[in-house]
């Protein structure tokens, strides 16, 4: 997107763009760092509470946060494949500005990043899980604050007394299911869970796979209620049938443990 465009984008009007600094910048960029920062803090403060290393917890938390974002978009460009090459848009799949990133493509590529990173500075991997399963509760809220921002992952339209007037990326306003709120709630209380619990002596590795699990029933209770979903075949809801998996998985993991 030029700088043209960007302004022009930024004209659909406030949330949309900040404009910090003289230049306009997407607020979902804006509240993604701003989310990615107080994860890795809470990651660093749970460590510190457990024992661990906070810089080191800290550190591998950023490597696996960026991982995840590269994790996120590959997601995203596998599910659209057939979208880009009919359209011949091959030179939009790495341009941030037209959009496109899932959540659920971020969790594969930290867990080897994790183990990698564990390894080279003798942390133990399982309780370093547990600290960032907090960061990703802890930033997760703010991430999806900057989705309510810029209009992305919007819930569909509605009548009923709960809904609420938002507007999508195009701008367009109508009274939708407030599905961002929604998940923003889960988020916190899924954060006052943690907190609730963490002093408690479970085994190592079941608040990660508590977090995991427990995103995965969000999400595929929400997943409905949105506007645009990811679909496969034109019917198929991909990220219900990833929330399964995952809440299928930490279900598993947590009786063995």
């Amino acid at each position: 997107m030029s700088r043209q465009q960007a302004i022009a984008a930024a004209q659909i009007g406030f949330p949309r763009y900040f404009k910090i600094a003289g230049h306009w910048i997407n607020s979902y960029k804006v509240l993604l760092c701003v989310g990615l920062y107080v994860g890795i803090l809470a990651s660093a403060v749970v460590a510190q509470w457990a024992g661990l290393s906070p810089l080191r917890v800290g550190l591998g938390s950023l490597l696996c946060a960026i991982a995840g974002m590269a994790g996120a978009r590959i997601y995203f460009l596998l599910t659209f494949a057939g979208r880009y090459f009919r359209t011949q848009s091959r030179s939009e799949i790495w341009n941030s500005e037209s959009g496109g990133w899932s959540v659920m493509g971020g969790l594969l590529p930290m867990i080897p990043v994790s183990i990698v990173w564990a390894w080279a500075v003798d942390l133990p991997l399982v309780r370093y899980w547990d600290c960032m399963g907090a960061g990703i509760l802890a930033g997760g809220f703010w991430i999806r604050l900057g989705c309510v921002f810029n209009g992305c992952c919007c819930g569909r339209e509605t009548a009923a007394w709960c809904g609420v007037r938002l507007h999508d990326v195009r701008g367009v306003s109508k009274r939708r299911v407030p599905v961002q709120f929604l998940e923003m709630g889960w988020w916190l209380l899924g954060t006052m869970l943690f907190l609730e619990l963490w002093p408690r002596e479970f085994t190592a590795g079941s608040y990660a796979l508590g977090v995991i699990g427990f995103y995965g029933i969000g999400r595929f209770w929400l997943e409905p209620l949105r506007e645009n979903p990811d679909l496969l075949w034109g019917r198929v809801r991909l990220n219900q049938v990833v929330a399964v998996l995952l809440v299928i998985g930490a279900a598993i993991g947590l009786i063995l443990v």
